[in-house]
């Protein structure tokens, strides 16, 4: 007669037959902790190579000028002076600007160590010959063109470089909205916006944070044309309302570009159809 037998697990044979599983488990997690690793790793390694922010270079900075708001960085008397750091000579010389005094030298890498070989500031006004400004850090944002520096226990960032010329320098920035709003710059020679202007002298005003222009000619041609305008780098002026006969008219986009801000004199440098001016200071 055949005995029926049931066999009933005790909890610790459950428990060994759960042990068994993770035994055989283990090595699936194993795997996963170093799939994981890994992925931890390619990770930082992509933000280290999408980085974009390092130390300046020769190619980064020559031919570039960086204006900052507050000089202090480069000199204790220039702090709230707009002054401009300019590298020429594939980055082995520099000019520092401020005003109409400059001081001029040679530069070297590890950091930006900007050596003093001719100054027209004042003492006690400005660098001096012989003065030795180590800026370290000296970094480069390539995805914005700007210079951070840090020295005297101060740290700076430049507004967006600009392209100078040999040993050119100057505090002009690409002009930004906050710059030019509500302020009227005028030019002796209007052809920059339209070429029947040529030779006549014509305001840009701003408004509405620099979102509307008003451009105003006065002599032999005349007239007034108004509209929208974005700032940012380059100017760009769309009319939607003009009076000129001749001059610009209705739906004609005005692109001044380069459109450059010195700070230093509060004037206006605008560039189109071949002619590059310069503004008196703007008025608010």
């Amino acid at each position: 007669m055949a005995i029926s037998c049931t066999v009933m697990r005790s909890g610790a044979l459950r428990a060994v037959a759960h042990c068994g599983r993770f035994v055989l488990d283990a090595p699936r997690i194993l795997v996963l902790s170093a799939l994981m690793t890994m992925c931890g790793v390619f990770t930082l390694a992509g933000c280290y190579l999408s980085r974009t922010i390092d130390q300046a270079t020769a190619s980064d900075v020559n031919n570039r000028t960086f204006t900052f708001t507050n000089g202090a960085v480069f000199h204790s008397a220039l702090t709230n002076v707009s002054t401009a750091l300019a590298f020429s000579n594939n980055a082995q010389n520099f000019t520092l600007c401020s005003g109409s005094d400059t001081a001029t030298g040679t530069n070297r890498f590890g950091s930006c160590i900007l050596t003093v070989t001719d100054s027209s500031y004042d003492a006690d006004a400005g660098p001096q010959k012989n003065d030795i400004i180590t800026l370290e850090p000296c970094d480069f944002d390539s995805d914005t063109d700007m210079l951070m520096v840090s020295n005297r226990n101060l740290t700076a960032t430049s507004a967006a470089a600009t392209t100078t010329t040999g040993t050119d320098c100057n505090t002009t920035t690409q002009t930004t909205a906050t710059q030019v709003d509500k302020q009227k710059f005028t030019f002796t020679n209007g052809e920059v916006f339209h070429a029947a202007l040529q030779g006549f002298q014509t305001a840009l005003t701003f408004s509405n944070k620099a979102q509307n222009f008003t451009l105003t000619t006065v002599g032999t041609v005349s007239g007034t044309a108004s509209g929208t305008s974005s700032v940012a780098g380059s100017c760009t002026l769309t009319v939607t309302n003009s009076d000129y006969r001749p001059g610009p008219q209705i739906n004609a986009v005005i692109t001044l570009n380069p459109c450059t801000f010195n700070s230093t004199n509060n004037t206006l440098t605008v560039t189109n159809l071949g002619v590059t001016v310069t503004s008196a200071p703007g008025v608010f």
